[in-house]
């Protein structure tokens, strides 16, 4: 609570602002989870998917440019049924510099993609995964149980309430950014580590906001500002016309599958705990 007052009390510039919060986010969800490994979970911090390795960092990096293409794809598809308007180029927002406005937007992706994905994967999908296991359901059912109900949970969150743009659905929101967080989980659950599904949540964002998708008007630099050509409201990438953003889901998915059991070695990982 101490940090949300001091964001939005404190004569902060917008463009550092999102930073600030997220870190003070960071902090609270570090504190919470040695707490929880602890005294609840009784396991190592490393258990949640934090075995950090040079291959941990290359599945995240691997996760944050599966991520921009994504969102490359979706825009350019939108793009190209003239959905899409850009607004203005190497808007630098309310800053001075361009490239040092995207290295402070990247830092507070950094830290959204962190700690997000260690709430709704690491510790959400894995102790539910397990709880479910412990109740008898099979190891497959216990996961995939685990890994809907982190989607829908995060899609809640996110969508209905989150800052879904004017006109859209709050029911297409929130289905369309649970199938976003189920992205996520399959990373996870695939990967057996949190750094894909990290990296992945890092370059969506990116890319949307900082890069193809930026908001008309926005605090933080973006390559391209864009609206809908149609309503001019601003664009959102999981709430894209569903021509669109199924197919770059779909193809997602598949790409997510492929990366994670080639990293695996074909061995799907056991998150259930059994």
């Amino acid at each position: 609570m101490g940090g949300v007052l001091i964001v939005t009390t404190a004569p902060i510039s917008p463009l550092y602002r999102p930073v600030f919060g997220h870190f003070f986010a960071v902090v609270a969800v570090l504190v919470s989870t040695v707490i929880l490994a602890r005294y609840i979970d009784h396991r190592e911090i490393t258990a949640y998917g934090f075995t950090l390795s040079p291959s941990w960092g290359l599945n995240a990096i691997g996760g944050f440019l599966i991520g921009v293409c994504l969102v490359g794809l979706a825009f350019g598809l939108h793009y190209q049924r003239g959905a899409v308007t850009v607004v203005e180029q190497f808007s630098t927002g309310t800053g001075n510099s361009f490239l040092f406005g995207i290295g402070v937007a990247i830092l507070g992706w950094l830290l959204v993609g962190f700690w997000e994905e260690t709430i709704f994967r690491g510790i959400f999908l894995k102790n539910a995964a397990e709880g479910l296991a412990a109740r008898g359901f099979a190891p497959l059912t216990a996961t995939g149980g685990a890994w809907m109900s982190s989607s829908l949970v995060y899609g809640f969150l996110h969508g209905p309430l989150g800052s879904n743009p004017d006109g859209e659905s709050l029911l297409y929101a929130l289905v369309m950014t649970a199938v976003m967080g189920g992205l996520f989980g399959l990373a996870y659950i695939l990967s057996d580590e949190l750094a894909l599904p990290i990296g992945l949540h890092i370059g969506v964002n990116f890319a949307e906001h900082n890069v193809f998708f930026g908001p008309p008007s926005g605090a933080t630099p973006a390559l391209l500002r864009a609206e809908n050509t149609f309503s001019g409201a601003r664009i959102q990438f999981q709430s894209i016309d569903p021509l669109v953003i199924v197919p770059v889901f779909i193809l997602g998915y598949i790409v997510v599958t492929v990366w994670g059991y080639s990293w695996t070695g074909n061995k799907v990982p056991n998150r259930s705990g059994d």
